[in-house]
């Protein structure tokens, strides 16, 4: 669940906090790339295990696009209570995005000229380091992946990380594109805590600092009216609803799971993914 300017488990479980296997994502029957859907509120860890996937399936066997690389420009923003807002479907340019996914998906290049957005701190820890995931389990998770038959190796994945990819007013048009979708939860005090932590992101016509009360005010009532749909009751720290994680083909990974836990539960359901492909022959 995982900003303004980038605010950058297991599939079938029945709590956002629980652990289990991941269950089979759903098929695709298009033809070309794999595309990951990681979404998630803000700061639930989806920029670092973007940034771990891409050292493991590394370009050209992986293109990441950012769902902050959309953000409107500055002026354009929408305005809530006296404040922009960030947090919500209409500060993005959704028609653009859902242009470059479908381009991408039909076997077709990014679109050129992107501008990137978002915070970036605390991504990389030295050189080829992951922030909060150990090198050695990136090095096991890229000796696994060489371990793969070359059919699943030579698909190419992209990585679609952003924060609204699953909400109400957007998965139709952006979280359907998906091959694999996996939600990232977290639970309001560790997303604040975190969130409220970073020094500002980086925009198309500037620089974005959350004022005071920005979290209350606008971050976490848009995650809450976005993906209550997702859960038992719209309690988004509680349990996922089965019915609605089944009818999505959605992975669900919870907030008690670590970051290398996570990492290796996304690259098994991709795997799980590539092999469903192979086995369709595409």
């Amino acid at each position: 669940m995982s900003n303004p300017p980038a605010r950058t488990s297991n599939p079938t479980m029945s709590s956002a906090s629980s652990s289990a296997p991941p269950s089979q994502p759903q098929r695709s029957s298009a033809k070309g790339p794999l595309l990951l859907a990681l979404t998630g509120p803000t700061s639930s860890g989806k920029t670092t295990i973007t940034t771990a996937l891409r050292q493991i399936f590394p370009p050209p066997h992986s293109l990441t696009i950012h769902a902050d690389d959309f953000y409107k420009p500055d002026s354009e923003i929408p305005v809530k209570d006296g404040v922009q807002d960030w947090d919500c479907a209409g500060s993005l340019d959704l028609q653009k995005f859902e242009s470059v996914l479908r381009r991408v998906k039909e076997g077709g290049e990014a679109l050129e000229g992107l501008v990137r957005q978002g915070n970036f701190e605390g991504e990389m820890d030295g050189m080829h380091g992951v922030k909060g995931i150990k090198v050695e389990v990136v090095e096991r998770l890229v000796k696994k992946v060489e371990s793969w038959p070359k059919e699943m190796k030579q698909k190419k994945i992209v990585i679609v990380d952003g924060f609204l990819l699953l909400g109400k007013s957007v998965k139709e048009q952006i979280g359907k594109l998906s091959d694999v979708k996996v939600l990232l939860t977290a639970r309001y005090e560790d997303a604040k805590r975190r969130r409220e932590a970073r020094n500002g992101y980086v925009t198309l016509e500037g620089f974005w600092e959350d004022p005071p009360g920005y979290f209350d005010k606008i971050v976490w009532p848009n995650y809450v009216d976005e993906h209550a749909w997702l859960f038992e009751n719209g309690d988004v720290e509680g349990r996922i609803d089965k019915g609605k994680q089944s009818e999505e083909g959605m992975i669900t990974l919870g907030w008690t799971s670590t970051l290398e836990e996570t990492l290796e539960q996304v690259v098994e359901a991709l795997e799980m993914a590539l092999e469903d492909k192979a086995m369709a022959g595409e």
